[in-house]
């Protein structure tokens, strides 16, 4: 059976006609939608009102800053100054440091040069020319590097000349086992290197001035010394243990 085609049908709802209720739900939504903008308004007044500063408010909060941008200023300049004492305070206990160093081994060496009279002054003297060790001390110049000197002295009156070598070996710890190293193995070359046997030649004192570079791991305990004159008759040895400078 053939399907006739044609326009769709629809089910139809009847509704009263009401005019005035539409009307009262316009006059609602309208005034819902004024509402919500007058509290809009309102709050943000409100919040307005609240941010804005009165002018005699503002006049104090001014003072308050400039009372606190002056104390800023006062405090910056206390400590400027506090840190401009700190700095003087380390340099003069630095230099306090040094000094106190230096007079450990200018005390050393003297108690040293008491001992080389003794032996001179005894029935059997040993050290006629009264061969000295005077100050010695090493100061760190890197971690590792350290400058060297030792003044060797003659005590003994008389014009003539000392001439003889001598041997400097640094004994120390390196993984837990002593260590002995040559002071020309550690002396840094400058121009010429050092010896391993330093020649001596002087009529009243000689100065040893190198630097040396620590090996890794090498803590130093003494420095070793052994002075060697070269007179063909009765060559005289002078050996000593000096203590390794302790440094903070």
């Amino acid at each position: 059976m053939a399907k006739v085609k044609g326009s769709p049908v629809y089910r139809l709802k009847l509704v009263p006609h009401r005019p005035l209720k539409s009307a009262l739900i316009a006059l609602l939504s309208i005034a819902l939608v004024l509402a919500a903008v007058v509290a809009a308004y309102r709050y943000a007044e409100y919040k307005a009102s609240i941010e804005r500063l009165s002018p005699a408010e503002a006049k104090a909060l001014r003072g308050q800053l400039d009372v606190m941008t002056t104390e800023s200023a006062e405090l910056r300049r206390e400590l400027a100054t506090y840190q401009l004492s700190a700095e003087v305070d380390r340099k003069a206990g630095e230099e306090l440091r040094q000094r106190v160093m230096e007079l450990r081994e200018e005390k050393a060496a003297l108690q040293r040069d008491i001992d080389v009279y003794r032996i001179m002054t005894s029935k059997k003297n040993s050290n006629p020319k009264g061969i000295s060790f005077g100050v010695f001390s090493v100061s760190p110049t890197t971690d590792s590097k350290h400058q060297f000197k030792l003044v060797i002295q003659k005590l003994a009156e008389g014009d003539d000349d000392f001439v003889g070598d001598l041997k400097a070996t640094v004994v120390g710890q390196q993984e837990g086992k002593e260590r002995r190293f040559s002071l020309h193995e550690l002396a840094i070359n400058q121009g010429e290197s050092m010896a391993a046997t330093i020649p001596l030649n002087f009529k009243f004192f000689q100065n040893i001035d190198t630097e040396i570079l620590m090996p890794d791991g090498f803590t130093p305990d003494r420095l070793e010394l052994a002075v060697k004159s070269n007179a063909r008759r009765n060559p005289v040895t002078v050996e000593a243990q000096l203590e390794w400078p302790k440094h903070k």
